[in-house]
């Protein structure tokens, strides 16, 4: 396995000759990052819901949140950028900052997930022959290593020779159990525990707007846009769908319960193919907390960063327990679907998918605070979590139609309002003149 010797892209522009990557690779990787344990844990939380409503939100919730997947990873496709310049022609430079902290933040949340997923799984193998910290320490360094050899490495090398089809088959093999052992007639006959359909779309939609704020990091080595955007939304959508209808299978959200249920039916085997298709997860998680870093602090080296995050969440991953993994999905949707529906937005209907590099890297204003989209984004999120079941004034006896879909249309539509706005009072301005 020889590696591509290519250099450390941080925040610029990636060269033509450096988009290697074409829609098979990112169908493979995508549908690989799909594809976890925590999303098994997702999906069980749908068992609330009727089966019907559970099925249907997974298959429109997935398709939806892998549009938006797609759409944001094109931006960076177009133009050769990572995920958190693209919101710079919209928020401002500084304006990106807050977003870039919030996505470290996530990013560290979930590598700690996966290192203490693979620690645990590999402690269960062995009968705690080894301490559980020794185990959080092998994995972060596996994860520092595929962070510090980069995406196209890892697309090409580790996901397309070998990780990929240890994920195809681990996930083929668990689904087909799951559907053999489970009383299907009773899932479908029950009426779940009152969670509704918008409800459940906002639990499915939330794991692939977890990846929105990373897309772009990736798909910037693209050859062509439009074969990295099917690409994602395929791969993704494939995954999702399989992966939240195996988690109503399972029923439980613990993912130690998840992992003890694999071991038993397979005897281990499955559960050491699946730490390998974890590795990827937090791989992708370490990589980017790096490069929004660079946001930020564009002149510290991403080795640097990559070794300190993951170094962070394995010592996470020893002292800290999955607890609220609910609440952290809703969470990541009240906070990145509203900033999203800004960046799109921006992009596509505003800009008129026309970015310049004075709008990437040269600051706009003395500020360099791009305010309509903050105060888009500021509504979007309060709506969001006005209408989640985390807000104390929530009251589920009103008609249900979850937080997503909402709070992404308003600050749409607000930041269109807004800029709207602008153009005419400059025109009215220039009239003057």
């Amino acid at each position: 396995m020889v590696p591509l010797r290519t250099p450390e892209w941080g925040i610029k522009p990636v060269p033509d000759k450096h988009k290697m990557l074409g829609g098979l690779d990112y169908f493979i990787l995508w549908s690989s990052l799909g594809v976890g344990l925590l999303v098994l844990s997702a999906g069980s939380f749908l068992s609330k819901a009727s089966f019907l409503d559970a099925i249907f939100a997974i298959i429109v919730g997935s398709v939806v949140g892998s549009i938006l997947l797609a759409l944001a990873g094109k931006i960076g496709s177009d133009h050769g950028i990572p995920s958190l310049i693209t919101m710079r022609p919209a928020f401002g430079i500084r304006g990106s900052y807050l977003p870039a902290i919030l996505n470290i933040l996530q990013l560290v949340g979930w590598t700690t997930f996966e290192i203490m997923i693979m620690a645990r799984a590999a402690d269960m193998l062995t009968g705690s022959m080894m301490p559980y910290y020794f185990w959080a320490a092998i994995f972060g360094v596996l994860v520092a290593l595929l962070g510090i050899a980069g995406p196209l490495n890892v697309v090409r090398q580790w996901l397309g020779k070998f990780a990929v089809w240890i994920a195809y088959g681990t996930s083929a093999i668990i689904i087909i159990n799951l559907i053999n052992s489970a009383d299907i007639t009773a899932l479908i006959s029950s009426p779940g525990e009152g969670l509704s359909f918008f409800s459940a779309i906002d639990l499915v939609i939330a794991m692939p707007v977890s990846w929105m704020p990373l897309v772009a990091d990736y798909n910037r080595f693209s050859k062509k846009s439009k074969s990295a955007l099917w690409g994602t939304f395929i791969g993704f959508t494939m995954t999702n769908i399989l992966f939240y209808f195996g988690g109503i299978l399972i029923g439980t959200s613990d993912v130690l319960a998840i992992m003890a249920a694999i071991q038993a039916i397979f005897f281990g085997f499955l559960m050491l193919l699946l730490i390998v298709d974890e590795a990827d997860n937090a791989f992708a998680d370490v990589y980017s907390a790096s490069v929004s870093t660079q946001d930020i602090f564009p002149k510290i080296s991403q080795k640097y960063l990559i070794v300190g995050f993951t170094a962070l969440s394995a010592i996470l991953a020893m002292v800290v327990s999955i607890e609220q993994y609910e609440v952290f999905l809703l969470l990541i949707g009240a906070i990145f679907v509203p900033l999203f529906g800004v960046v799109l937005t921006d992009y596509y209907i505003v800009k008129r998918q026309k970015y310049t590099e004075q709008m990437l890297y040269v600051r706009q204003n003395g500020l360099g605070i791009g305010v309509p989209a903050i105060i888009a984004w500021t509504l979007g999120v309060l709506l969001n979590y006005i209408l989640s079941p985390l807000s104390p004034i929530y009251i589920p006896q009103l008609p249900a139609i979850g937080a997503t879909i909402p709070s992404l249309a308003a600050a749409s539509v607000i930041y269109l309002a807004i800029t709207k706005m602008q153009r005419r009072q400059r025109g009215e301005v220039m009239t003057k003149i």
